[in-house]
């Protein structure tokens, strides 16, 4: 089909409009992706859209650089950055991993930590002047100056060049999924391929694949989630085929297995003690039960499962892979400032949408009536109050400095 020059100028001037709201990554910087104007808004292409429907530019639409944009640290925690403000009433994500520097559609992406509901941000639909956004910034507004995001980086990765990949299925809208890719370096001197193998494999659904998220799903339950999970995947999709790792993926610190605790008995939970330095690279991430509260499709969805630092694993069913001996962190050079309680326990009466700064690095966020604890504040963010700020660093002068300067005063007397 071809359109006459006005129809594709008059499409021209309507696309950014569409687009503008979609979220794009900026740290770590995601590939560029021209803009290409096709049709309709729905086939078209730009650094804002979802991949297309039919699969055609899956899985890393855009153009990669020549140069790596980030170099992580296995066992390291790192930040997500967005921009943009259609959220589309939340969803679920994943943050994944592969060494093929031009991915294919036979590429093996493998899961480092998913998001099960809320993500990137717990919303009625899209934020506005009326929500978060008064100044009206639309795809230029910061999203995680009110909400930070962090992922870990798993330990035992091997060394060298990879891409790593955030995926995003939206609750609200089209039937998306949203992959926005970017070339990073892996460090350290591991060469065994072991740890990345231990990895689930990614969950890919809404891109010619044949399987599709229903609307509405206030939080996927992942059936393979990877060693990192922040928020309680609620509802399983059926056509979620992924298979686990093999092997054990390596985590930042481990755990000693307690014994069972109450809880349902279709899903078993895993919870992390709170570390207790306040350190926003060595917050923990707490996971609830999955399941519970809805019908799971043919074939239950398997237990959760997180990579924080260091986990203490509960549950009536065991996990299908647990986590390896703990990594060497470095010690904490600087604390966040600490609320009024360490990790508050989940539910209670709260104020929907309230932050809560934790002793322990984390912060918590009331969404539907109960607190959710959201994971480790960004490096570089301070939570204070309910409020998250960037830190400040304090400026001592040494003794003997104080002295030469007070000398030097009374002389100029």
């Amino acid at each position: 089909m071809k359109f006459s020059a006005a129809a594709v100028a008059a499409l021209s001037v309507f696309l950014p409009q569409i687009v503008s709201a979609h979220l794009v990554m900026v740290e770590p910087k995601q590939w560029f992706v021209p803009e290409v104007i096709r049709g309709s808004v729905e086939t078209s292409d730009s650094q804002q859209h979802p991949l297309q429907a039919d699969g055609s530019n899956y899985p890393c639409h855009g153009v990669a650089p020549e140069d790596v944009v980030a170099t992580y640290e296995p066992g390291s925690t790192q930040e997500l950055s967005l921009k943009g403000t259609a959220v589309h009433g939340g969803g679920s994500g994943q943050m994944s991993i592969t060494y093929d520097l031009k991915p294919t559609k036979d590429s093996k992406f493998r899961v480092m930590q998913s998001w099960m509901g809320d993500h990137p941000i717990k919303a009625a639909g899209n934020l506005g002047p009326d929500d978060r956004d008064p100044g009206n910034l639309g795809a230029e507004f910061p999203l995680s100056s009110i909400n930070p995001l962090t992922f870990k980086v798993p330990a035992g990765l091997p060394k060298g060049k990879a891409v790593v990949a955030w995926t995003w299925f939206n609750k609200l809208g089209n039937r998306e999924m949203y992959m926005k890719c970017a070339t990073v370096e892996i460090t350290g001197q591991e060469t065994s391929t072991a740890g990345f193998e231990a990895l689930p494999e990614m969950f890919r659904a809404n891109s010619g694949n044949g399987c599709q998220v229903p609307a509405g799903i206030d939080a996927i339950a992942f059936k393979n989630p990877g060693p990192a999970t922040v928020g309680t995947g609620v509802t399983p999709v059926a056509c979620d085929n992924t298979q686990p790792g093999s092997g054990t993926p390596s985590t930042p610190g481990t755990g000693n297995p307690e014994k069972p605790g109450s809880g349902s008995s279709s899903a078993s939970s895993v919870a992390v003690k709170p570390t207790g330095t306040g350190s926003p690279s060595s917050s923990s991430i707490a996971v609830k039960p999955t399941g519970t509260g809805s019908p799971a499709p043919i074939g239950t969805a398997p237990p959760s499962k997180t990579g924080s630092t260091p986990p203490s694993k509960t549950g009536s069913t065991p996990p299908s892979y647990t986590s390896a001996p703990p990594a060497q962190t470095k010690a904490p050079t600087q604390t966040s400032a600490p609320s009024e309680q360490g990790q508050p326990p989940a539910g209670g009466a709260c104020t929907e949408g309230a932050v809560v700064c934790n002793a322990d690095g984390t912060w918590s966020q009331c969404g539907s009536g109960r607190l959710q604890n959201m994971g480790p504040v960004a490096p570089g963010m301070v939570c204070k109050n309910g409020v998250f700020d960037r830190q400040r660093r304090s400026i001592r002068f040494s003794h003997d400095h104080m002295r030469r300067r007070h000398a030097g005063s009374e002389v100029s007397q």
